[in-house]
C-alpha cells in the first residue's frame, strides 16, 4: 500500500505546508517593505541617521537652530541651553516627555535613542527609533509604527490560514471516521447489503479490511443460523405430524373403549383423555408459535376495554377461582385487536403466574390506562423470576423447571404471548415487584379517533401474520 498514504506522512506534509505558508508570509512582508522603500512609500530604519548627518555641520556652526533646515522626516526637539526649556518640537506628547527626560540626563552621558547636536545656544535631539516609517508626514503621524501593524496583519492572515487548514484536516479525518462508523453500524444491525467505501489512509484501509472480513463472517453465521432454523422447523413439523397420527388412533380407540366399559372404569379413561388433550394443547401451541413458518391470521376489530375485560374474565374463570381482576381504565377507551387471540396470549401469562403461585394465594391482574397505552399487569405470588428468567423468559422452550417435571409447562406460553402482543404493536416485559414476586407488564396502544389511523390499522391487519 505504500508509506505515502499513511496518516503520519499526511501529517508531516501538513506541517511542512504550514511552515512554508509562514515563510511565504514573511517573504511577502519583506518584499512589501523593499517595494515601499523603492517607491518612496516607506523610509528605511536608518533614514533619520542619514538625514541628521546632512544637517550636522550646519547646526553646529549656527548660533540658533533654524527649523527650516530640518527635513520633515526627522522627529526633533530643540532646547535652550541657558533655560533648559524646550523651544520647538514636532514630536508627539509622549515623545516630547521622553526627549525632556533625555535632555536632563545628558550630563550623565545618557542619550538613549536620540541623536544630539549642539549649536552656540541651543541643543537639538533627533529621535532615532530605527524603525520603518511612512515617507508621508501625515501618514507617519497617523500610523507612527507601520512595521508593527504590518506584522499584526501578517499574523492575523496566517492565523486565518492556520484555522482553515486545521478545519480541513479535521474534516478529512471526520469523513474517514464516518465511513468506519457507518460500516460498523450496518454490521451491528446485521445488514447484509454493506457497501465498503474507499478510504484515504492505510490505517483506515486496515480497519476497513478487518470490518469486511467481519461482515463476511457475519453473513456466513446468519446463513448458517437460517439453515439451522429451517432444519429445526422442518424436523419439528415432521415430528408434530408423526405424533398426531398415533395420537389420533389412541384417542379414537380410547373413546371406543370408554363407551364399552362400566362406570367404575370411566374415571381411568377420563385421566387418559385428559392426558391426550394435554398433548394436543402442547402440539397446538407449537403450531401457533409458527415453527413451520406458517402464519396465524388475525381478525382485528374495534372493541372497548370494558367489553374485552368481560370476555377475558369469562375465559379466565375456566382457569380457576384464584384470579383477581381490577380495572382502572376510563370508560369509552377502545382497542383494535383480535379478541380471541389476545385473550389466549394473556391467559398464557396468567397460567404461568398460577403455576408460580401457592394454592392459597391469588394471581392479580390490574388493568390501567397510561396516556395512549393500556397496561395489563399480571402479578403472581411466587418467588419471583430468576435473573436468567428475566432475560430468557420469552424464549422458545425456556423454562425454570429444568427437569420439566411439571407436564403442563413446556416453555411455550410466554413465547406465544409475546408474539401476539408484538403483532398488536405492543410490548411485554418481565420483572419482579417490590415484594419480589413475578410481574409481567403488557402494553397495548389505544385506538385513536383519527380515521386515517384506523384505516392504516385495518390495512396492517389485512397483512397480518406472526412470523417465527
Amino acid at each position: 500500500m505504500g508509506i505515502k498514504n499513511t496518516l503520519s506522512v499526511y501529517f508531516v506534509k501538513w506541517i511542512i505546508k504550514l511552515v512554508f505558508a509562514g515563510l511565504l508570509v514573511l517573504m511577502l512582508n519583506f518584499l512589501f517593505v523593499i517595494w515601499g522603500i523603492n517607491h518612496d512609500l516607506l523610509l528605511p530604519a536608518n533614514e533619520p541617521i542619514n538625514k541628521a548627518e546632512e544637517i550636522k555641520s550646519e547646526v553646529e556652526n549656527a548660533d540658533y537652530i533654524n527649523s527650516i533646515i530640518l527635513p520633515p522626516e526627522l522627529d526633533y526637539a530643540i532646547f535652550n541651553k541657558q533655560t533648559n526649556e524646550m523651544v520647538k518640537s514636532n514630536m508627539s506628547s509622549r515623545s516630547k516627555e521622553k526627549a525632556k527626560e533625555t535632555f536632563q540626563n545628558l550630563s550623565k552621558g545618557k542619550a538613549n535613542s536620540f541623536i544630539k547636536y549642539d549649536s552656540q545656544y541651543e541643543t537639538i535631539l533627533i529621535h532615532n527609533n530605527l524603525k520603518i516609517q511612512f515617507a508621508n508626514n501625515e501618514l507617519r503621524k497617523a500610523i507612527p509604527n507601520p512595521g508593527v501593524w504590518l506584522s499584526i496583519l501578517s499574523i492575523l492572515i496566517y492565523c486565518i490560514y492556520l484555522v482553515w487548514n486545521i478545519r480541513s484536516f479535521s474534516k478529512i479525518i471526520t469523513q474517514e471516521n464516518q465511513k468506519l462508523i457507518k460500516v460498523a453500524s450496518k454490521i451491528k444491525e446485521k445488514d447484509l447489503n454493506i457497501e465498503f467505501p474507499q478510504v484515504r489512509f492505510n490505517e483506515y484501509k486496515d480497519v476497513m479490511s478487518a470490518m469486511e472480513s467481519l461482515s463476511e463472517a457475519l453473513v456466513k453465521s446468519i446463513q448458517k443460523e437460517i439453515e439451522i432454523t429451517n432444519s429445526k422447523a422442518e424436523q419439528i413439523s415432521y415430528l408434530i405430524h408423526d405424533i398426531k397420527i398415533p395420537l389420533t388412533v389412541i384417542k379414537g380407540n380410547t373413546e371406543l373403549l370408554e363407551a364399552m366399559t362400566t362406570d367404575d372404569m370411566k374415571e381411568n379413561f377420563s385421566d387418559i383423555m385428559n392426558s391426550i388433550q394435554q398433548v394436543e394443547r402442547y402440539l397446538q401451541e407449537v403450531i401457533d408459535i409458527n415453527l413451520n413458518n406458517k402464519q396465524i391470521n388475525t381478525n382485528k376489530e374495534e372493541v372497548s376495554v370494558n367489553d374485552f375485560l368481560c370476555k377475558l374474565e369469562s375465559e379466565t374463570g375456566t382457569l380457576g377461582n384464584n384470579i383477581i381482576i381490577e380495572n382502572f381504565t376510563e370508560k369509552g377507551t377502545d382497542l383494535f385487536i383480535d379478541v380471541s387471540l389476545l385473550i389466549r396470549a394473556i391467559n398464557n401469562i396468567i397460567l404461568n403466574g398460577i403455576e408460580r403461585t401457592p394454592q392459597d394465594k391469588k394471581v392479580q391482574l390490574f388493568v390501567r390506562q397510561d396516556k395512549d397505552l393500556i397496561q395489563f399487569i399480571i402479578i403472581d405470588q411466587g418467588p419471583g423470576f430468576s435473573g436468567e428468567a428475566l432475560k430468557k423468559g420469552s424464549q422458545l422452550f425456556y423454562t425454570e423447571n429444568y427437569g420439566r417435571t411439571n407436564n403442563s409447562h413446556y416453555g411455550l406460553g410466554l413465547t406465544f404471548a409475546e408474539k401476539v402482543i408484538k403483532q398488536h404493536n405492543g410490548r411485554m416485559k418481565l420483572s419482579n415487584n417490590a415484594s419480589h414476586s413475578g410481574q409481567v407488564l403488557v402494553e397495548l396502544p389505544i385506538l385513536k379517533s383519527d380515521p386515517g389511523k384506523r384505516l392504516k390499522d385495518r390495512l396492517d391487519s389485512s397483512q397480518n401474520g406472526i412470523h417465527d
